[in-house]
């Protein structure tokens, strides 16, 4: 019942058209969007790494203790 268009005509209806996502990333086209993004990330690993959860340093990962056994 909701989100249903009614058409008793059957004529074509661009009802269709304006429910998909609009084309194109404004993320993608603004520079400082990116780089608040990039600074937010470096922070996430910057905290993870102050309490010891960040990732291994090159060959220090599981796999290469794994192969050292």
């Amino acid at each position: 019942m909701f989100g249903h268009i009614l058409n008793p005509t059957g004529k074509r209806s661009p009802h269709k058209i304006l429910r998909k996502k609009l084309i194109g990333d404004i993320k993608n086209d603004d520079p400082l969007v990116v780089a608040r993004e990039e600074k937010e990330r470096l922070a996430k690993f910057e905290m993870l790494k102050h309490r010891g959860k960040g990732p291994p340093k090159k060959g220090q990962g599981r796999h290469a203790v794994k192969r050292n056994k």
